[in-house]
């Protein structure tokens, strides 16, 4: 009796070259496209881990009800296991998610809660664990974020698949930062392995708009993650990473997700930086999801850098007023220094570091800053003269 599912031909997902958006002689780069897993991204690689952990474990028995927070796709992957293993499945994610994740899951008989958009997918966990906290002989908290099995997955599969693909000759890994289990499960599976492999994580900045992933400053930082273990950490911007996932598709037949065209983004930071080698990046999904969002959206323009509306206390009116800047996002601002004869003051000391706070604020999110601070070339008393 054939006892083969769906879930069988979850993995072993294809790598393709990237050709035509790669300048740089001599490096290889190669687009590992998790889109083709069966429900369409990298996600159904951790959901199928984490079940079976689960039941492995006795924590899932078959009246539980499975429950994440997520933005999307790990709930795919999750709503397409439980189907096919007849759970019960309870999703948790904000309601900026994309309709099309929406009406998937639903299509896969998933029940949806939303929470506020302003809250992120922190307010989605946050949900989610109150949910388990309180009814916890009702659900089986698959907990992505913090469970072992989310990195355990790509440990046992991503990994070894892509060494064995490159037939050994991969000499760098670039992944995007979400949950953080494919950079831990990479970094680690490596690093035991093959160590001669770099792993490099990128990390979008304060405020993007690329779901999927997370700033660790901003956000729930996940229990599995550890910034020690890639060899670095890119940033890449949203405008760059949505004209990139666009240029994929224009000019490689690569049709796929925002975060996949951050990951081309940071190979290419990555590729500037080599001679030779040969790079691997993981696309985590496809561009099916996105088709109502700006990515793919009629109008069709890139977002902007990532500037949320700041307030600053204007102290000759007393009251604070929404900052924008005069030209552009170009920012300048100044501030009074010490006299370059006198040691410098707790007041002056406090003053050059609440600047340069201000200065990495403005910086992450988007802004192209100029600070001038003045150091008077006079003594004291001169001046009180």
């Amino acid at each position: 009796m054939d006892t083969t599912t769906i879930l069988d031909r979850i993995g072993h997902t294809p790598i393709v070259p990237v050709r035509r958006l790669n300048p740089h002689a001599g490096v290889i780069i190669l687009a590992k496209l998790e889109s083709f897993n069966p429900a369409g991204s990298v996600k159904e690689r951790v959901a199928l881990s984490m079940v079976e952990a689960g039941e492995v474990s006795g924590a899932l028995t078959p009246d539980k009800i499975v429950l994440e927070a997520t933005s999307g796709n790990t709930g795919i992957g999750l709503a397409m296991v439980c189907a096919v293993k007849g759970y019960r499945c309870q999703l948790v994610m904000p309601e900026s998610a994309s309709i099309e994740r929406r009406k998937i899951l639903a299509a896969l008989g998933s029940e949806i809660l939303l929470t506020p958009a302003k809250l992120a997918t922190d307010g989605a966990i946050e949900q989610a664990y109150a949910m388990a906290r309180e009814h916890p002989e009702r659900y089986f908290l698959t907990d992505q974020f913090n469970n072992p099995a989310n990195w355990q997955a790509h440990y046992r599969t991503t990994g070894p698949e892509i060494w064995e693909q490159t037939n050994g000759t991969v000499t760098d890994v670039v992944v995007t930062l979400g949950t953080t289990g494919t950079a831990m499960g990479l970094c680690r599976y490596f690093a035991d392995h093959h160590p001669q492999v770099r792993v490099t994580a990128m990390e979008p900045f304060l405020g993007h708009k690329i779901q999927g992933l997370k700033n660790m400053k901003e956000s729930y930082k996940p229990g599995i993650f550890d910034k020690s273990l890639p060899h670095a950490i890119v940033h890449v911007a949203d405008d760059v990473a949505f004209d990139m996932a666009r240029q994929l598709a224009r000019q490689e037949g690569l049709f796929v997700g925002m975060s996949s065209g951050a990951a081309l983004a940071a190979a290419l930071q990555v590729a500037a930086k080599l001679t030779s080698g040969v790079i691997v990046a993981i696309f985590p999904d496809g561009g099916e999801k996105y088709l109502s969002t700006a990515l793919f959206s009629p109008a069709g323009p890139a977002p902007e850098p990532a500037t949320p509306k700041l307030r600053f206390f204007n102290t000759a009116k007393r009251r604070k007023e929404v900052f924008q800047p005069r030209t552009g996002n170009q920012v300048t601002f100044y501030a009074c220094g010490p006299t370059a004869h006198k040691l410098a003051t707790l007041a002056h000391c406090r003053r050059f570091v609440v600047a340069d706070l201000i200065q990495r604020m403005l910086t992450q999110q988007g802004y192209e800053v100029k600070f001038y601070m003045n150091f008077t070339d006079l003594d004291d008393n001169t001046i009180e003269g």
